[in-house]
């Protein structure tokens, strides 16, 4: 709420110094270092479990909601929508850790990303005590 209401005051002056013509103008950038973002695919969203649990977090946010990060779980494809990290702990990157009721984390190199909403294939999202209660990994 408060970015909201900075925001449209912001706005609000920027439009009037643009119709008084003292906006300041800032020349971009025409050549040189310019970069164009590459196209993605299928196999550019898939999660890599040995990067770090931060790092995999911000690819799950940057995804969503398309075209959204997505990863095998036990040889099933999940869709994962939603992550948050928890620090600590020790194991390979991609060892699961579950209580199949609660929580559902996946190890990365220096912790472990908790998934908190994720779409099996063929299926609606969900968060991971829904996705229990109607199947299992």
């Amino acid at each position: 709420v408060r970015l909201m209401t900075k925001g449209a005051s912001l706005v609000l002056r920027t439009v009037k110094a643009i119709e008084a013509e003292s906006a300041p103008a800032l020349p971009q950038q025409e050549s040189g270092t310019l970069k164009h973002a590459p196209k993605l695919f299928r196999e550019n969203c898939e999660i890599k479990w040995d990067r770090r649990a931060g790092d995999i977090r911000n690819f799950i946010r940057g995804l969503n909601p398309f075209p959204t990060a997505w990863t095998l779980l036990r040889g099933k494809s999940y869709k994962i929508l939603q992550a948050t990290v928890v620090p600590g702990g020790n194991g390979e990157p991609g060892t699961i850790d579950t209580d199949e009721r609660t929580y559902l984390r996946v190890r990365a190199t220096d912790g472990w990303v908790s998934i908190e909403e994720l779409q099996p294939e063929g299926k609606r999202k969900m968060n991971v005590p829904d996705f229990f209660r109607g199947n299992k990994l």
